[in-house]
């Protein structure tokens, strides 16, 4: 955990490096790994250099070990031809958090499964017969293996939320343009989001308020949040998918959603209230969701990779990464076409805020509707990948903000526990107030079955 005791003995927190805990020999975590005595000079640089003031001085985040996801740029480390440190990063460098090593992912961050990437496959922390979930999968592994505090992921579609969700952790993905991605691969340039990976949502604030800056390098970075004229409800009132929705979840996952609602319906969390199911309106939601995948939108990752397919050709690709940019290619998306789109998600935003407004704060959905065996995904790779997102895909592209907590347990086929977790979201710029309400939802008791 960050918390003030680690900085009163920083050799501590550095000796841990990460590799006592499971998963800390597997090679599928990490694409590049910091070695052990470049992490203790840098502990021992860090005392030297504030050894002279109090404990309530030290920098924010000092001696705290973090791991970074391979498609964001560490100077002088193996992962694009730039030689500079992404902004958000030299952010943490400046905080005094200690860099351990740079995650594994799927291959240029394009999945949700974790199984994408031609380092191996991160396995779920609570079961290695189970996906991990990506593209931050090494990201996740990392801190819910104990090899780190806190991990700086991505998140286009769900990146950060579906492997948070499935090992246990916090993923908080902020409001679009509150964090650089200046020194990012993209992957969807407009609507790839910085987010963080931690054990506990105070962790997660911290290291967020750490890398939050507007960045004039960023064309994206905001300088203004939205502001809106209707303010939270007291009770907070939050809604649901509708039960087609969630009639994709499964059984386990249904049971575990159904138990939490109630959960939020009794007399213990007064602080919130339902929107019946037959008043709210998910149709926008569930239609951004397509576009991400069947729209022009696709393209821009096109747009992104095209040098690296120039260069290495198609072939060169994992095999399902392939065939989403071969259907890409084979589309021959028009400039029409974009703008139809465009003018679509357009329509969705807006149907969108209307609901906020009207109907709900927060709109609280299972992370994902499964957790597949790694098995099940090799069957049927592109068809259990693209479930993966049903409850995460349009958050992003309606510019909303979201943070997904662990609330639950299940047995899983070997007999092992596996967490459950859902995603709370509110619009842009609503950071603070999904955090908090997020903290008292982690206070719930677990749901389990």
């Amino acid at each position: 955990m960050i918390t003030r005791q680690f900085n009163n003995d920083i050799s501590q927190e550095a000796s841990i490096l990460g590799r006592s805990s499971y998963n800390a020999t597997d090679p599928a975590v990490w694409i590049t790994l910091i070695s052990e005595s470049e992490a203790r000079t840098r502990a021992q640089a860090l005392i030297t250099q504030y050894q002279s003031l109090p404990p309530s001085k030290l920098p924010q985040l000092y001696g705290i070990p973090f791991s970074v996801k391979d498609s964001i740029d560490i100077s002088n480390l193996p992962t694009t031809p730039r030689i500079t440190t992404a902004f958000a990063i030299n952010r943490l460098l400046t905080a005094g958090a200690i860099l351990i090593g740079k995650t594994n992912l799927d291959q240029f961050a394009t999945g949700t499964t974790g199984l994408r990437s031609p380092h191996g496959i991160p396995r779920c922390v609570y079961d290695p017969t189970y996906i991990c979930g990506g593209s931050s999968s090494g990201s996740a592994v990392s801190v819910a293996a104990n090899l780190v505090s806190f991990a700086i992921s991505t998140d286009t579609g769900g990146s950060t939320r579906v492997p948070a969700s499935l090992n246990g952790l916090v993923g908080l993905k902020p409001t679009l343009g509150t964090v650089s991605t200046t020194g990012l691969f993209p992957a969807c340039n407009n609507i790839d989001c910085v987010c963080v990976m931690s054990k506990t949502i105070d962790d997660a604030e911290t290291v967020y308020e750490a890398i939050r800056a507007f960045d004039e390098t960023d064309i994206f970075s905001r300088r203004d949040l939205p502001t809106w004229d209707h303010p939270w409800r007291d009770p907070v009132r939050f809604a649901i998918p509708p039960n087609e929705q969630l009639a994709h979840l499964s059984p386990a996952y249904a049971a575990l959603f159904g138990q939490f609602v109630t959960g939020l319906n009794s007399d213990s969390a007064s602080w919130c209230v339902q929107t019946e199911q037959d008043k709210f309106d998910y149709t926008p939601f569930a239609h951004a969701t397509q576009i991400l995948y069947d729209s022009s939108i696709v393209a821009q990752r096109l747009l992104a990779f095209q040098p690296n397919i120039s260069t290495h050709g198609l072939d060169a690709l994992h095999p399902a990464i392939r065939a989403t940019f071969q259907e890409a290619l084979d589309r021959k998306f028009t400039a029409t076409l974009a703008y139809e789109d465009i003018f679509q998600l357009a329509q969705c935003k807006r149907q969108s805020e209307r609901a906020f407004r009207e109907d709900m704060d927060v709109l609280i959905v299972p992370s994902t509707p499964a957790h597949f065996t790694i098995a099940e995904v090799q069957e049927e790779p592109m068809v259990r990948n693209k479930a993966m997102g049903r409850f995460t895909n349009f958050v992003n592209l309606l510019d909303l903000a979201a943070v997904s907590v662990p609330v639950g347990w299940w047995t899983g086929e070997n007999g092992n526990e596996l967490s459950f977790g859902v995603t709370i979201i509110g619009q842009a710029g609503r950071d603070t107030e999904l955090t908090e309400l997020a903290r008292r939802v982690m206070g719930m008791e677990k749901v389990r079955v």
